[in-house]
């Protein structure tokens, strides 16, 4: 009898001391989880780009793969690619105190005008402490620092401007991808490409592009407002290139009226991609970006168009660009991604064509285009020529009211182009809307 008591007395010890050691590994293990989880930085990274355009699902996983103890977010506020939209949203967690990390911006206007409301942090501490040459690195002219030398940004996708056109159109008018061309010739080409069926040319609703095309030729002084905050309504190319948008749509009949692509709520991409227009001034974010159409076709690609033949050839350029919050608790950390992403990200995206200057211009092309659901429809060739040739148009960050300047001048412009309003009265009208924006943000 007593026998049996001490093995039963063993046996309940024996198995007292399993359970306690089981809930001491339990314990340790939910311990280290925590400490894990304490260890862990979150970045939240605000954009408009989804998943389906971004690809940030295999990006962040690889940064997360190479950099434990980080995960990082991606917020994308909007579903519908739409910057204006995202911007609306973005402003709105601004106004209500959140912890914006890491924000992306689609153009320096938008980028200006988050810096006067003190949203974002200046960068210059940080490149310095890394000891690098942000001019060096990155093609910067799309990011371009303050009057004071101050970076607030850093670029990543870099958008050529340039003109997309219809290759199987050019050949059946028997035209050649042209290589070196200015704004008369675009005219003459979408004069023979109009058909019955088709427009030679659109012109989209962006007033930052349409309505100042010529603007976008010279090597400098590419906006409404010149460097130095004084107004730009003056430069013979304004007026030019509203004369020029009126005789391709209302005298010619070459391009898509303004009319129309209002009241109809056209759309660049649906009337290049079904044939409906042959050629489409556009940034080089279209190599990709076909918005769910496969072309059928040929896509090639031209020079911005000069406004004199013996003009010196530029590129103007926009980038999407990636900045630091000001709010941020984690600013080492979202520096450290901003890099990264801006450079090897993009790669590992393989999205677009980057603004970091260390990459193989055709190895690149060839790795994007091979992500598209037609690639044997992108001229390459064409494509490399355009990105490679000419001087880059030198930049300067614009002022934080550049939206509302672009806005007063449409607000003018619209009535010329639907035919409301005459030149000379519509520049007269526009100038003076111009400089009172101005004025009032003195």
């Amino acid at each position: 009898m007593r026998k049996k008591w001490l093995v039963t007395l063993m046996s309940v010890m024996l198995v007292s001391s399993l359970v306690l050691a089981a809930c001491g590994k339990d314990t340790a293990s939910e311990n280290g989880k925590d400490a894990e989880a304490e260890d862990t930085v979150t970045l939240n990274l605000y954009t408009w780009i989804n998943e389906e355009n971004g690809s940030w699902e295999k990006t962040i996983a690889a940064y997360e793969e190479a950099n434990p103890g980080v995960k990082i977010n991606v917020n994308a506020l909007v579903e519908n690619m739409d910057a204006r939209d995202y911007l609306k949203k973005l402003d709105l967690l601004a106004a209500s105190g959140d912890k914006l990390d890491l924000i992306m911006f689609s153009s320096s206007e938008d980028l200006a005008k988050r810096i006067s409301a003190g949203m974002v942090d200046p960068l210059n501490a940080y490149l310095d402490e890394e000891g690098v040459n942000a001019e060096e690195i990155y093609n910067m002219g799309v990011t371009p620092a303050d009057e004071n030398g101050t970076y607030y940004a850093l670029p990543m996708k870099y958008n050529t401007y340039l003109i997309m056109m219809n290759k199987d159109h050019l050949d059946e008018a028997g035209l050649a991808v042209p290589t070196d061309w200015t704004w008369d010739d675009y005219k003459a080409y979408a004069k023979q490409l109009t058909t019955d069926q088709r427009y030679g040319s659109y012109l989209h609703t962006w007033s930052t592009i349409y309505d100042t095309l010529k603007l976008f030729s010279k090597g400098d002084e590419s906006l409404l407002i010149k460097a130095d905050g004084s107004s730009n309504m003056e430069d013979p190319a304004v007026e030019a290139s509203l004369q020029l948008r009126y005789e391709l749509e209302r005298v010619d009949q070459s391009s898509e009226p303004y009319a129309n692509i209002v009241s109809q709520k056209l759309n660049y991409r649906q009337q290049f991609f079904t044939e409906k227009a042959s050629m489409v001034p556009i940034p080089s974010y279209m190599v990709t970006e076909w918005g769910g159409f496969t072309p059928e076709f040929t896509i090639a690609w031209a020079p911005w168009p000069k406004d004199k033949a013996d003009d010196e050839q530029y590129r103007f350029a926009s980038a999407d660009m990636i900045a630091l919050g000001k709010n941020s608790e984690h600013k080492e950390e979202a520096y450290k991604f901003m890099r990264w992403m801006s450079t090897e990200g993009m790669l590992v995206q393989n999205k677009a064509i980057p603004a970091w200057k260390q990459t193989d211009v055709k190895e690149v092309l060839n790795n994007l285009v091979a992500t598209t659901a037609n690639p044997a429809a992108v001229d390459v060739e064409s494509l490399t020529y355009v990105l490679e040739t000419g001087e880059e148009a030198k930049q300067f960050l614009p002022a934080g009211y550049m939206t509302e300047v672009y806005n007063a001048y449409k607000a003018e412009v619209e009535k010329y182009l639907l035919g409301e309003q005459e030149l000379d009265a519509t520049m007269k009208n526009a100038t003076d809307a111009v400089q009172k924006v101005i004025d009032r943000n003195k």
